[in-house]
């Protein structure tokens, strides 16, 4: 795989580097009105990825100005590109901003991520596959993708999940807290299993007379759906820094 991409809190020294691993600074969101808006980071800090998210953001405001603000604070940084953490519809002027971002970042040979929502707004992004499913198998969608878009613009976006879902499960599930999930785990002692295709670990149990499946992750598991990604030839892949640095060895290290 050509670019590991390591999503970093804002600021924060990494061991990722190791494994040739580029930070991406989750620093930075668009606010009130289509401003950016970003965390205290080291004066010196250059390079990597300018990671956006528009959590709580009403679209309201001006995306040209917006655009320049965060392709200023990218030059700044000397970052070579930006990652677009966006979730669910884009709200107001967030697509116009997509767009521009996409046109501006190929004019200066940067490189823009964007979740998959947002593939028909940009030509030259690479699109964000996010890797929980809940049925089917992992690698036949990146495969898919890969297709659709293209081997070079495909790029796996790994997400650390532990979901408990009432059965029969669709969608996404309730969230559950690495805590409460060790918990259950160890009252319950349940039968757990690695399902290749979804690339998750698995357990099933019996609440009140409904049955639950809970879906959760491991470093072996994430080293399955980077797997998967290889062997669908995809270019990229964004790994959640806070989840996955204690174990990158086992995740990124020899088998």
């Amino acid at each position: 795989m050509r670019e590991l991409i390591f999503a970093l809190p804002a600021g924060r020294p990494t061991r990722s580097g190791r494994w040739g691993a580029i930070p991406a600074h989750m620093a930075y969101r668009i606010g009130p009105g289509a401003r950016l808006m970003g965390a205290r980071l080291p004066a010196d800090l250059r390079g990597g990825y300018l990671l956006l998210d528009c959590r709580g953001f009403d679209g309201q405001g001006d995306p040209v100005s917006c655009a320049r603000q965060i392709l200023t604070e990218c030059k700044r940084r000397a970052c070579k590109g930006i990652v677009c953490d966006f979730e669910g519809t884009l709200p107001g002027c967030l697509p116009r901003l997509v767009e521009l971002l996409d046109r501006n970042c190929a004019a200066r040979g940067w490189t823009l991520y964007v979740p998959e929502g947002c593939a028909t707004l940009v030509r030259s992004a690479r699109i964000l596959i996010p890797s929980a499913i809940t049925a089917g198998s992992l690698e036949r969608r990146l495969r898919a993708a890969a297709r659709r878009y293209g081997q070079d613009r495909a790029a796996l976006a790994v997400e650390w999940v532990r979901e408990d879902f009432a059965l029969p499960a669709s969608g996404r599930g309730t969230p559950v807290t690495r805590e409460a999930l060790e918990r259950q785990i160890a009252r319950l002692d349940p039968a757990t299993f690695l399902d290749r295709g979804l690339c998750a670990h698995y357990y099933t149990y019996l609440d009140r007379g409904q049955a639950h499946l809970v879906l959760y992750d491991s470093p072996r598991s994430v080293r399955e759906k980077l797997a998967a990604a290889e062997r669908a030839g995809l270019s990229a892949a964004l790994l959640p820094g806070p989840e996955v640095e204690d174990c990158l060895e086992d995740i990124l290290g020899p088998p």
